[in-house]
């Protein structure tokens, strides 16, 4: 850093990144085998029973003080954002994650919406920002000490890591990039002096080519989520010093790392590649995934990649002074001080395992709507909706088998032998996993020619074939992945029966192709076992998904008019 900072921290007895930052900084045992569930006006939360924050009941700006928020921040917050009401209190979204995420605990949110985005981003870079700018605080604050000592007796302050960057927040596109970036500017900027380098080329890079025209034969969901630049290949360093934020620095002069999981992964690189390098990710302090829902269409193994490559001792000497890294970083510790944020619509099996790998030593909340009502009520055609619950899984089977092998056993000769009679026509077969998709691709080769395929991989030419052989009924079946449905969005012609291998991750992927059956024998199958919960409960809410996976009865039909 090149200039002084004059900025106020407030007290330092109530900052919280001072209690769990100092290099004495205790190393707490978090219960993880014990939870307290507790429920507000929208939320049920579940915490590990360790640490308590503070001052639960965050109400307005002034509470937000309570938590060591340096004053600048707070001010512009209240200036810039339309977060807070004319009174000053907080949104319920800001006033339910707010003492969670200041008090360094892991926080899984599930709730993320296109209406609440801008509010989560807004959290996520107040957040983000108080942190870099107290490390660079403490790090001035203490250059100015050993000045002044001038060679004397002095203790060395243990206020460094291995290197610069603190903070890594991960994106799907560069649209939401984009809007966090805004939001970083409107929170860290005041005054005249503000300065903002490389400005022109973030717009260029990050910003909307031309005007945006939504496709409006597609959903709003989709509309909203792919308007804009979405790109899915970039990484961005960013630095700060006194009133000005630097774009496009170098990853070890940055504080903070914006960057999307595939760009980060080519960085990153794998085992054998020359030119990897994953040490800038070694004092990492704070970690966002934000919009999870879309990692898992991407690819889920980018985020694995990088969770194990963060917080590990560097691989070279980079001029650290050890003399004044922290001990817990020497110790090893990083992960287990490393707070985790992960956003997303839903849960999944794949974010609890995840989060529940996680080691943060202040404990972890989980953060969930009160209810889940389903989406049954998008239904807008009659149509017979059958539930088909497979067998329990057996003593001596493996949980591996049962979902892969089992459930191949049970979709082909429970679920496909229903419509194999020669007047039963144009089934759609959607297949959630690629994996799978590929097992029952192979399947028709050997047993059925009569099929078409719509995958992620398939050419534009293959997907226009496939899609008007099945519109005019030359092929019977046609096989697809819910990952084209995300990125694609089509609407199928001529379909009349609709069969889910799986229930998919995606609710609105049950509801897009069940309103595409027609015809007076209109019908969708899912395929289901007790693994499923999560995913059913978010078609046929709650209460209905209790009854598919308790009843005693393996198959019910809900019918929509």
């Amino acid at each position: 850093d090149d200039d002084n900072d004059d900025d106020d921290g407030g007290s330092e007895s109530s900052c919280m990144f001072t209690e769990c930052f100092s290099s004495q900084a205790p190393l707490l045992s978090p219960d993880k085998g014990t939870f307290t569930t507790a429920a507000n006006a929208l939320y049920n939360v579940r915490k590990t029973n360790n640490v308590q924050c503070p001052n639960m009941d965050v109400r307005s700006i002034s509470d937000m003080g309570s938590y060591g928020i340096l004053p600048t921040l707070l001010n512009q917050w209240q200036t810039t954002t339309k977060q807070i009401t004319t009174k000053g209190a907080l949104k319920p979204v800001s006033h339910a994650l707010f003492p969670y995420i200041s008090s360094y605990r892991d926080v899984l949110f599930a709730d993320s919406t296109f209406e609440n985005q801008g509010e989560l981003l807004k959290l996520l870079a107040l957040h983000s920002l108080n942190h870099v700018l107290k490390t660079r605080k403490t790090v001035l604050k203490n250059n100015a000490k050993l000045s002044k000592s001038e060679g004397g007796a002095v203790d060395v302050p243990k206020d460094q890591g291995f290197t610069r960057p603190k903070v890594l927040l991960l994106f799907p596109f560069r649209n939401v990039a984009h809007k966090f970036v805004h939001q970083v500017f409107k929170l860290a900027l005041s005054g005249s002096k503000k300065q903002i380098s490389n400005r022109k080329r973030f717009e260029e890079d990050y910003g909307s080519e031309g005007e945006e025209r939504p496709n409006l034969a597609k959903s709003l969901s989709y509309q909203r989520l792919f308007l804009g630049n979405n790109d899915d290949f970039f990484t961005l360093g960013m630095a700060f010093a006194k009133n000005s934020v630097k774009l496009y620095t170098d990853f070890y002069s940055s504080d903070i790392i914006v960057a999307s999981p595939l760009g980060l992964r080519n960085v990153i690189g794998a085992e054998g590649d020359k030119s990897r390098d994953y040490d800038f990710l070694s004092s990492i302090e704070v970690v966002s995934f934000f919009m999870c829902e879309v990692f898992l269409m991407q690819n889920w193994e980018h985020i694995l990649h990088t969770i194990e490559h963060t917080n590990i001792k560097p691989v070279k000497d980079r001029g650290i002074d050890f003399s004044r890294v922290k001990d817990w970083l020497l110790d090893g510790n990083g992960a287990q001080y490393r707070q985790n944020l992960v956003f997303s619509s839903f849960i999944t099996a794949e974010l609890n395992s995840l989060f529940g790998g996680f080691g943060n030593h202040r404990g972890s909340v989980r953060v969930q709507p009160l209810s889940q009502p389903g989406i049954l009520s998008g239904i807008t055609v009659p149509v017979r909706q059958v539930f088909s619950r497979m067998p329990d899984r057996k003593a001596d089977q493996s949980q591996l088998e049962y979902l892969t092998t089992q459930r191949f056993d049970s979709f082909t000769h429970s679920i496909l032998s229903r419509y194999r009679g020669s007047d039963v026509k144009s089934v759609v077969i959607v297949i959630p996993s690629y994996f799978d998709f590929v097992r029952v691709r192979n399947y028709f080769k050997r047993e059925s020619g009569s099929y078409g395929q719509l995958s992620e991989y398939s050419s534009n030419k293959s997907i226009t074939n496939a899609r008007r052989k099945f519109a005019e009924g030359q092929i019977k079946y046609l096989l697809t992945t819910e990952r084209f449905f995300f990125f694609k969005r089509y609407k199928l012609k001529n379909v009349h029966h609709v069969i889910f291998y799986e229930p998919p991750i995606h609710p609105e992927c049950y509801t897009h192709h069940t309103n595409m059956v027609d015809g007076p024998s209109a019908s969708t199958t899912v395929l289901y076992n007790k693994f499923d919960g999560t995913k059913l409960e978010r078609i046929v809410g709650e209460k209905q998904c209790k009854v598919l996976l308790n009843s005693s009865q393996t198959t019910h039909m809900i019918v929509s008019s």
